[in-house]
């Protein structure tokens, strides 16, 4: 069969990179780091993130955290998420540098901006703390409600409780409640015990026996056992009515 020019052309030049970075790869786990220092010299940034772990960790070469540094910086400039967050790391915990909080940050800042969902919620928490920045809680409820608009629970109820304890001088309740709530649908406990005491006290509104039961029994079922005192307490408090209610609320319910 013959091919296209072009084609081959495309063929041609694929499969040796492949093919290099496999060599590399598998003469680095040997203790040879010839190869591997020569593809990240011609400026591949995965060759060179993959020398940096290979240097911090004693991976194939003698552990030297510095040299890591140096070829983590290199595959950091040219957008390699994964060593911007290692060199983030790395100064954050003054690991083969001294311990630069403002380094870390800036790192940190870069992976942020890329959409790395655990890099922006760390990010969020040193501008809403002043780690290795000027504080600014404006900023970092922004950076939390970019990393909880990507769906991880822990980070919604995280921005619900800071919106609604208004970590930025401006309390949101409402704001709070309904991350909150994103983060229980998805069967996030503590979430879901949060909700439980918001309908217990009224907290928007008058209380709210049978929703509060709700969401302490579904905590319960997921193992929380104060949730399992409450609402063995609360059913002594129902109607019979509320409880058969609150029991179907709680059955019916699915994650989101």
């Amino acid at each position: 069969m013959r091919f296209p020019i072009a084609l081959m052309i495309l063929i041609g030049t694929a499969v040796p990179a492949f093919a290099d970075m496999e060599s590399a790869r598998n003469a680095l786990r040997a203790g040879n780091p010839a190869e591997m220092t020569a593809l990240a010299a011609s400026g591949d940034d995965d060759a060179q993130l993959l020398l940096a772990e290979a240097y911090m960790a004693a991976a194939g070469v003698a552990r030297d955290p510095a040299r890591a540094v140096i070829w983590a910086k290199k595959a950091a400039t040219q957008e390699n998420l994964l060593a911007q967050v290692m060199l983030a790391q790395v100064f954050g915990e003054g690991t083969g540098v001294e311990t630069d909080p403002a380094e870390s940050a800036r790192w940190l800042e870069m992976a942020a901006a890329q959409g790395d969902a655990e890099s922006q919620f760390d990010l969020a928490t040193r501008y809403l703390n002043g780690a290795g920045v000027t504080a600014d809680p404006a900023t970092g409820l922004m950076w939390m409600k970019k990393a909880a608009e990507q769906g991880d629970p822990m980070m919604q109820m995280q921005l619900g409780a800071a919106l609604a304890n208004g970590v930025d001088g401006n309390s949101r309740p409402e704001a709070g409640i309904a991350w909150i709530t994103r983060a229980a649908d998805r069967g996030y406990v503590e979430a879901q015990t949060t909700l439980g005491m918001v309908n217990i006290r009224g907290t928007l509104g008058d209380p709210d026996i049978v929703a509060a039961y709700k969401w302490f029994r579904l905590a319960a079922d997921r193992g929380d056992e104060r949730s399992m005192q409450i609402f063995v307490e609360l059913e002594k408090q129902m109607t019979p009515a509320q409880l058969a209610q609150a029991r179907r609320k709680a059955r019916e319910w699915t994650p989101k």
